[in-house]
């Protein structure tokens, strides 16, 4: 493509597929069954791109907005500890630090569009339109649209809007069709509402998020994979392709969009990769019990109080699952105005309700592939010593290392990792103790450390998961345009590279205290002879403002935690 000339700045087209994979993209386009994407690939410079550590969305759009790893932004899941207790709060933008390449752009004087980055609620208030993520409670919330009147525009020109059209409750009904449905009709109207922007307003650059990819990873996953052991081949007949349709509907929007916009570059990205649920960290909690690490209070004698609990817990798990699967949005918002903080005593009791912590020494949170250590002084019935933190850590990790997997085996662990050793920054502090990830080969049936003279375990009965998808650490960076190599494929790019090489296209320079560098492999030498990378002097952008809480951001209502609550355990991101 012409090079652009030095006084024009070239426009940028943002396109996010969450969750989108080369593992299926580059086959498929090889086939002729992308051909938007195929053309991209083969005009312009891509790469797999190394989402972070725990491959959680919440993370991964804060790295990408920022340019910076977790420990500088301080969001590692959509929800948090709260310091001094095992319980959590959800989380939403204002809660991240830093400032994202979006409100850079602005205050450099770019007109700037986005659309559905998650945690991105509330909207900054860009040189621009913006429409909040996944962590905005509704469309009619304080704070979904900037300017807000943009949302009562769109509205009325355009139609409704879905931020999440509830697709695991479909799934949870037993109405696969209507989940199916209900995927495909979200993302044609969010390209309903990226169209009428990109062709009313000005823009330097634009982002738009679209979730379809990912969501179907999570639903349809087995349906197109004969080795998964939920597959059905009835259901294949039915669902076996629905994956492959969902990219094909991405590869007309992007198509449609860069046709919308035949000047601009155009950058094809994902948070993360896809693939089946491996399933490993549903058996953490188990596992630390076998080696002693985790009591639980029905072990032994219980006192009275513990013993009161414990006989709680089942029948309100109980009734917990039941309004789950059974009652509306409406409904579950009623009984949350009936019995105000009801809910979050009821989800801390059916997660840690039985766990002895007198001496349980390190445990899981929910079904996330991480460790905490119970630790003396941080949590509030914490029995490890600070000096035996990373004695204890060292002795988890290697025997994490050595376990093996119920049916075959063979290791089951990747990496397995100290929270340092990935993370750095001013809130490392908020990180899980230590980090896991999982092999690829299979997906997991339980976990076991080979112990002399014992025989394994026997395989527990399988029991069908929730989300048979999951996610793989590998997202996807393709990138188009004038200035870009054609047809050139680089390895090495990280998620946080992305805003650099966002704010460098642009020509802007890029803060110095950014983790990520810009993806020059992408770019030809003459671009860069013309446009040599910048950097710009930062003084702590990401510490907290002066007299803030560095931990805390504008908390939920509890009608809107509960809407937030119901979403993200929908779609496995809470337990």
């Amino acid at each position: 493509m012409r090079e652009p000339t030095s006084d024009h700045r070239p426009r940028l087209l943002i396109i996010g597929l969450d969750g989108a994979t080369f593992d299926l993209i580059r086959p498929w386009a090889a086939a002729g069954r992308l051909p938007n994407l195929a053309r991209l690939l083969a005009e312009g410079a891509s790469a797999p791109l190394r989402s972070v550590p725990n491959q959680n969305s919440a993370p991964a759009w804060s790295s990408y907005a920022t340019g910076k790893n977790p420990g500088k932004h301080g969001i590692f899941y959509f929800d948090e500890r709260i310091e001094g207790s095992y319980k959590t709060r959800y989380l939403n933008a204002s809660f991240r630090r830093g400032d994202a390449w979006w409100t850079i752009a602005s205050r450099a004087g770019l007109r700037v569009g986005v659309v559905n980055v998650p945690l991105s609620y509330p909207a900054d208030p860009v040189n621009g339109v913006m429409l909040a993520g996944l962590d905005a409670p509704g469309v009619d919330s304080p704070g979904f649209s900037h300017p807000p009147e943009l949302i009562k525009e769109l509205q009325a020109r355009v139609g409704d809007y879905v931020i999440e059209p509830g697709v695991p409750s479909y799934i949870k009904m037993g109405r696969r069709d209507l989940a199916e449905r209900a995927i495909f009709e979200a993302e044609e109207k969010r390209l309903a509402y990226v169209r009428y922007l990109l062709t009313t307003r000005p823009w330097d650059v634009f982002h738009v998020t679209f979730t379809s990819t990912d969501a179907a990873h999570h639903f349809f996953w087995k349906d197109m994979d004969p080795s998964h052991p939920e597959h059905d081949p009835v259901e294949a007949q039915r669902y076996g392709d629905t994956i492959l349709r969902v990219y094909q509907q991405a590869d007309a929007i992007v198509g449609e969009l860069t046709a919308l916009a035949p000047d601009a570059a155009v950058m094809v990205m994902s948070d993360h990769g896809g693939g089946f649920n491996q399933r490993g960290a549903e058996y953490l909690n188990g596992w630390l019990a076998s080696l002693g690490l985790l009591h639980t209070l029905d072990e032994g004698p219980m006192p009275a109080a513990a013993r009161l609990k414990q006989a709680m817990a089942a029948p309100l798990k109980w009734a917990y699952d039941l309004a789950d699967h059974h009652l509306s949005r409406e409904g579950k918002l009623r009984l949350v105005r009936l019995f105000p903080g009801l809910r979050e005593r009821v989800e801390t009791m059916i997660t840690f309700g039985n766990i002895d912590w007198r001496r349980t020494k390190a445990y899981a949170y929910g079904a996330r592939d991480d460790l905490w250590i119970n630790l003396q002084g941080r949590e509030p019935q914490g029995i490890v010593p600070p000096s035996e933190y990373r004695a204890l850590r060292e002795e988890i990790i290697a025997k994490l290392y050595a376990s093996r997997d119920v049916v075959d085996h063979e290791p089951v662990v990747e990496e397995a990792l100290p929270r340092e050793a990935v993370y750095h920054g001013p809130y490392l502090h908020k990180a899980p103790d230590i980090l896991i990830r999982w092999r690829t080969t299979r997906v997991i049936r339980g976990i076991y450390l080979p112990q002399p003279g014992q025989p394994p375990p026997p395989p527990p009965p399988f029991q069908p998961s929730f989300n048979n998808g999951g996610h793989r650490l590998h997202g996807i960076f393709i990138m188009a345009g004038p200035g870009v190599r054609a047809g050139h494929t680089f390895d090495g790019a990280v998620l946080w590279d992305l805003a650099p090489t966002i704010l460098h296209y642009l020509g802007l320079p890029v803060p110095d205290d950014m983790d990520g560098r810009v993806l020059v492999a992408a770019f030809t030498e003459e671009w860069l002879s013309r446009r040599p990378v910048q950097l710009a002097a930062t003084a702590g952008a990401s510490a907290a403002p002066d007299g803030a809480d560095p931990s805390r951001g504008a908390d939920y209502s509890p009608d809107e935690e509960a809407i937030i609550e119901g979403r993200l355990r929908g779609l496995g991101y809470v337990q």
